[in-house]
């Protein structure tokens, strides 16, 4: 009796710190980004204006904030969608609709216009799925990044998942604190968030 309320206290204690898989999850991959300076949020709407990476090439662009988690760049903490205000410089991630402005997946917020030990990277076919980590090489060839049990990997709206879950075409914000001179170079994340959401 005792051996098993031990085992039942032991699962107690773990469950709650299991990550959550996702291997059967569909993951959005489909996803405009914009950077550049908010003109106006007002109504649930941001207008952004300035270095556009649309695909349309576009300079300006207006999405509507619905609920799309807000996100200090910095910290990579979320924060209060009420703290946008004009003359801050942002990245928007969103989804194209065909009879309304497009929806935003999330907002990163660089409020201080400041350089952040953090970049963005999309997952390469070049990927190894090891026991409790994962390796793959960047899209553009510039990092070979490794992901272990230690790494915080999110997908907002979902939660943390394995490293064994990445997929290639994942978007992913990366902060670092040091990266290797080497070409691709070396990098080993604290924190990676996707900005990819769950297609539904």
């Amino acid at each position: 009796m005792k051996k098993c309320a031990m085992v039942l206290i032991l699962a107690l204690v773990i469950i709650p710190h299991l990550t959550v898989k996702a291997a059967d999850v569909t993951l959005e991959t489909d996803i405009d980004e914009t950077i550049g300076i908010v003109e106006d949020f007002s109504g649930g709407y941001l207008y952004i204006v300035g270095e556009a990476l649309t695909y349309g090439g576009l300079d300006d662009v207006t999405v509507q904030l619905g609920d799309a988690p807000v996100y200090d760049l910095l910290t990579g903490l979320p924060v209060y969608a009420g703290s946008i205000e004009a003359g801050m410089e942002v990245r928007v991630a969103y989804l194209m609709q065909e009879e309304d402005y497009p929806q935003a997946v999330a907002i990163w917020l660089s409020p201080s216009h400041e350089e952040a030990a953090v970049f963005s990277t999309v997952v390469s076919d070049n990927i190894y799925y090891g026991r409790d980590y994962t390796v793959f090489l960047s899209a553009d060839g510039r990092y070979r990044i490794t992901l272990t049990a230690d790494t915080y990997i999110y997908i907002p709206g979902f939660g943390e998942i394995s490293p064994e879950d990445i997929q290639p075409g994942q978007e992913f914000f990366v902060w670092v604190d040091m990266i290797t001179a080497s070409s691709p170079a070396l990098v080993f994340p604290d924190k990676v968030v996707s900005i990819c959401q769950l297609r539904q």
